[in-house]
């Protein structure tokens, strides 16, 4: 009997059973980000993308019973005096949390890491609320003058 070795689930890649896509940084980086920014082959098609940035987290693809789930995501510009991304859906925003880590590789700092938090915004009043949403952002460094593929910098 054949067993399907990729199946698609709510537009995410469901893994055979006791497999788990669990990549330190440094392979994040080196083997799916940076091939991807430069249109080169991945080693797998298993992340997909999603511009994360349009819609609220209850709506993105995948199982939303795994706790981590990877997009590439295109570049999104923010001014310098801006300190959140909105989502344009108007359901609320993403905000920066923490520092802005290295990630290091044979010594060279190849991306850049940092954390966001997910604030949904209030109908009834001007205020929004902090969510349990996290997400960690991946971003090439050093790449802002080369020419980068579709502006695929970004991992989330």
């Amino acid at each position: 009997m054949e067993v399907e070795k990729r199946i698609v689930v709510n537009g995410g890649m469901k893994l055979p059973i006791g497999y788990r896509f669990h990549p330190t940084e440094q392979e994040l980086i080196l083997h799916y980000l940076l091939p991807k920014a430069f249109a080169s082959p991945l080693p797998s098609s298993i992340i997909p993308v999603f511009d994360l940035f349009f819609s609220h987290p209850l709506t993105f693809p995948g199982d939303q019973k795994e706790k981590q789930r990877y997009f590439f995501c295109k570049k999104r510009e923010v001014s310098s005096n801006e300190h959140r991304i909105k989502i344009s859906s108007g359901d609320g925003y993403w905000k920066p949390i923490g520092k802005e880590r290295p990630i290091i590789a044979c010594g060279k700092t190849f991306g850049i890491r940092r954390t966001l938090a997910f604030y949904e915004t209030n109908k009834s009043s001007s205020y929004c609320n902090k969510t349990r949403w996290s997400m960690t952002e991946y971003c090439l460094a050093g790449f802002a003058s080369a020419k980068v593929h579709n502006n695929y910098s970004r991992l989330l």
